[in-house]
């Protein structure tokens, strides 16, 4: 044996000594061989052998080592280049014709494998010609390798066909080989920087930039071609992982699969290590702290785009949307590129969707059941909503200057189907109810608090309805029902544009109650000085001030101080400074009352202008009830009888909702039937001259029509015909406490023909002459009082002209 080795040594010693004096030879011998064979341009700058260090296997060291295809010229890609490659060679094994090659270590190298966009690669260079191949005599034993060490090696797939890239920078891959019957066991250490990682450049990279970091077993068996692993732990940029998966080698459309599983990884580091649009459309949300995540990738290896499905599970964390962000977050969801299988995986065909959502927005609780959102090209989000909590805790949230919330709970159950846009038509695509139980709402420009509100709005698309909302506003009990079409839309855009149509419904309204709305708005008075969350309370604020309200009010009774009607119904529009009155009627006093107008906000007054239609009313009620309309020349203690009345009015109102009298300007057109005078001083006065034993107390009259005209705290009396039990009279001109009443009285003679208790009175007709007369003036006297006097001369007449006359003059330009 001794012998065997001298010999064996001594032939080595020789072989070294051959290469080393003919290197320049054998360097350019094998290199044209090898090229030969490969169909390509292999170049190695320098051989060196060592044997004695690690006899009996001889290093063979490899410098500056380039191999290109026959296309390099063109693409200038270089096949494979190493500036060290040390192998590992077994002497024994080689004299014994058995496969030599135990280790390889390149160090500072690269593996260029290009393919240009009509189909040519230059990773044929990996098979020998068949001929060199059948003629080479070689046996089926292959080497066996033990180890493989690369260091500073970066690897290239440059796929421009396929429009894939994968790049890899390999500062340290160590490989033991373990070889088993039907597998090779790879025991691997490995340290790699992912430049790219993209089966879709125009998609982007997997794991961009990452640093790759694992001590792992790989499985690779032999007959299928198949590279495994299965369940091992593994570092990404510091980021423990545990991955398995598989890779197929062989065949004309290799696959290959990818499962990964971590723990408290963050969102972050999850987007950038996906490709950048699959990045872009999870940007849509933003989580702040650690999910336990996991990833299903599958597809095929030659190119085209992967199946993904990452799947996540989050507790108590933050997460940010476009719509609102929440705290304490918890819930379960998944990404897939593949909703329906067979399109392609890009985009329109992704979902994201989380399941089972708990979380608290600004301390109100949320819950979701199901948040998706599909189409990551044109996003379209489809997720319900639910919360329940203590009213009081929007008021910090919406900072409005108009609405306070003073106790009750809220419900709101929401759900939106839409684009995942935040603009002014995103509240078009919501739809669901709020409810109110048992909440107080203070209306703070009023000061006034609506009690006991129950009820619900309800939204469909940019629509809000208001559903059965009860509530008591100053004692009186309320039923609303409403809808404001476009509302959620022109909030945001034109919230001055808006409408309500309201209808509300009141068993008894005591309009004293609503006297506030007379009142002058007060000064921003906000309970709260935080700033609020909700940028839509102004907007809100906006509305509710300048929004149109269009009411229609229906009441059984409808009380005002001493007045009382039966039956009501309104139709009025509330602008920002105005109230239209279309239509208001009730029954009243065995009659009906019918009016329209307008009611015109001033600093301290409102402007009102009223058309009042009264029909078969008890007039001493009505003049009771409507402050014998700003005047005092017939008042509601005279007057009795059954009154039909179109009344054209407009006074001015104070802000206590008080009629002021000096401003009220009116045309009354009236007829009183079955009417009576009690008591009417002016009328009585009369008896000092005429009828001495007659009943001037109580005075029954044919039907009394006659056009009144108020202005300015004066009644103008036009010519009027009063037909009574105790006389016949023609009554006309003007009645006040100024000091400038003065009236005529025309008493024709026929009066003195006696009238028992049963005389019927009947009208002649106001323009009848009322033949031969006796004519009275009723003027006021030194002492303020009305005075009459024997108008012999028919001086009242005669002034009447002549002021007639100058007003004429006057009007003349």
């Amino acid at each position: 044996m001794k012998i065997f080795l001298a010999v064996v040594l001594t032939l080595v010693v020789a072989v070294v000594i051959y290469v080393s004096v003919n290197k320049k030879k054998i360097i350019q011998q094998v290199t044209s061989e090898i090229s030969d064979q490969l169909n390509g341009q292999v170049v190695i700058g320098n051989i060196e052998l060592s044997f004695i260090r690690n006899f009996p296997h001889i290093s063979v060291l490899l410098h500056d080592v380039s191999i290109t295809d026959t296309l390099f010229n063109t693409h200038h890609h270089t096949f494979f280049k190493g500036k060290e490659i040390f192998v590992s060679i077994n002497v024994l094994k080689l004299i014994d014709h058995k496969p030599p090659i135990k280790g390889i270590r390149l160090q500072t190298g690269e593996l260029y494998l290009y393919t240009d966009s009509s189909g040519y690669t230059n990773t044929y260079l990996f098979h020998l010609k068949k001929d060199t191949i059948s003629g080479s005599g070689q046996s089926e034993a292959k080497n066996e390798l033990k180890n493989v060490l690369l260091k500073n090696v970066r690897f290239i797939v440059d796929d421009r066909k396929k429009q894939k890239l994968h790049d890899l920078v390999i500062n340290q891959l160590k490989v033991g080989i373990d070889h088993k019957e039907n597998r090779l066991v790879l025991i691997t250490k490995a340290d790699i920087l992912i430049k790219s990682l993209a089966f879709n450049t125009m998609r982007g990279s997997f794991v961009k930039d990452k640093v790759f970091r694992g001590n792992f077993n790989l499985a690779f068996q032999k007959a299928s071609k198949y590279l495994s692993f299965d369940s091992i732990n593994i570092q990404v940029s510091g980021q423990s992982f545990n991955c398995s998966g598989q890779f197929e080698l062989a065949g004309d459309q290799p696959q290959f699969w990818l499962r990964i599983h971590t723990r408290k990884i963050l969102y972050d580091f999850v987007k950038s290590a996906l490709p950048q649009k699959i990045a872009n459309s999870l940007s849509i949300v933003d989580v702040n702290s650690p999910l336990s995540a996991s990833v299903n990738i599958a597809g095929p290896l030659k190119g085209g785009e992967p199946k993904i499905y990452v799947n996540w599970v989050a507790h108590d964390i933050s997460l940010n949307t476009l719509f609102l962000d929440f705290e304490h977050a918890s819930f379960n969801g998944f990404f897939s590129n593949e909703v329906v299988s067979g399109l392609p995986r890009k985009d329109p065909n992704s979902v994201i969707e989380i399941n089972s959502f708990t979380a608290q927005w600004h301390g109100l609780p949320v819950q979701s059941e199901k948040i998706r959102i599909l189409n990551l090209y044109q996003p379209l989000l489809t997720c319900d909503l639910t919360s329940r909590f203590p009213l009081v805790a929007l008021n910090e949230l919406i900072g409005s200057k108009t609405l306070y919330l003073n106790q009750g709970e809220g419900n709101v159950q929401l759900n939106y189907k839409g684009p995942l846009a935040r603009n002014d038509s995103t509240n078009s695509f919501l739809n669901g109810t709020i409810t109110f139980k048992d909440a107080t709402i203070e209306y703070e420009p009023r000061n006034v608090e609506m009690k006991n509100v129950n009820g619900k709005l309800a939204f469909k698309k940019s629509d809000v309805l208001i559903e059965n909302l009860h509530c008591n506003v100053l004692n009186n009990d309320i039923t609303m029902n409403g809808q404001a079409k476009d509302l959620l839309t022109l909030i945001n855009t034109q919230p001055d544009k808006a409408i309500i149509n309201w209808n509300i419904y009141m068993p008894v309204m005591n309009v004293g109650s609503f006297i506030y709305l007379f009142k002058s708005r007060s000064a921003e008075n906000l309970k709260s000085e935080k700033k609020p969350v909700l940028k839509v309370a102004d907007k809100m604020d906006d509305f509710i001030e300048n929004g149109k309200l269009h009411v229609k009010l229906k009441a059984d009774k409808l009380i005002y101080k001493s007045f009382e009607g039966r039956n009501a119904l309104a139709d009025i529009t509330l602008l920002n400074d105005r109230y239209l009155i279309d239509n208001v009627s009730m029954d009243h006093s065995s009659g009906h009352i019918a009016f329209k107008g307008s009611l015109l906000n001033k600093a301290d007054f409102h402007l009102a202008n009223l058309e009042v239609n009264m029909n078969n009313v008890n007039v001493s009620k009505v003049f009771a009830d409507f402050n014998n309309f700003g005047q005092d020349g017939l008042t509601a203690q005279s007057l009795e009888g059954r009154l039909n009345a179109n009344i054209e009015a407009s006074m001015n109102i104070a802000n206590d909702g008080h009629v002021i009298p000096a401003t009220v300007v009116s045309r009354v057109d009236f007829s009183l039937e079955d009417g009576a005078l009690n008591n009417y001083e002016p009328i009585k006065k009369l008896q000092k001259f005429i009828f001495k034993k007659r009943n001037f107390d109580n005075i029954r009259f044919a039907e009394l029509k006659n056009r009144l005209e108020i202005s300015n705290q004066e009644v103008k009396i036009n010519r009027m015909e009063i037909q009574s039990t105790v006389m016949s009279i023609f009554i006309e001109g003007v009645y006040n406490k100024k000091g400038t009443t003065d009236l005529s009285i025309q008493v024709p003679l026929s009066n003195l023909k006696k009238r028992d208790e049963n005389y019927n009175p009947e009208n002649i007709g106001v323009n009848k002459k009322g033949g031969r007369s006796i004519f009275i003036r009723g003027q006021p006297g030194p002492d303020g009082n009305i005075k009459f006097s024997l108008d012999l001369f028919k001086e009242y007449q005669k002034d009447k002209k002549a002021d007639s006359l100058k007003d004429k003059m006057n009007e003349q330009p």
